[in-house]
């Protein structure tokens, strides 16, 4: 048997054997700019994910894309 077909022999595939650590501080430290850039590149998405009336998501622009004329 190779080495291969052994390692994924021993690979757990039931999520039940999973182990899940989290080594971050709680409350986990960020700055007001990391916050305001989130909320910036994230806003519209956030928003039409959570706002209560359904509504098409914002179109994302790429560099490319800036001073085209559609």
């Amino acid at each position: 048997m190779s080495s291969r077909q052994l390692k994924s022999k021993l690979r757990p595939i039931d999520p039940e054997f999973w182990t899940v650590e989290n080594e971050l501080p709680d409350p986990f430290p960020f700055s007001t700019a990391e916050l305001d850039a989130i909320e910036r590149y994230f806003g519209g998405v956030l928003d039409a994910v959570f706002d209560s009336k359904p509504r098409a998501l914002p179109v994302a622009t790429t560099a490319s894309q800036k001073g085209k004329k559609r």
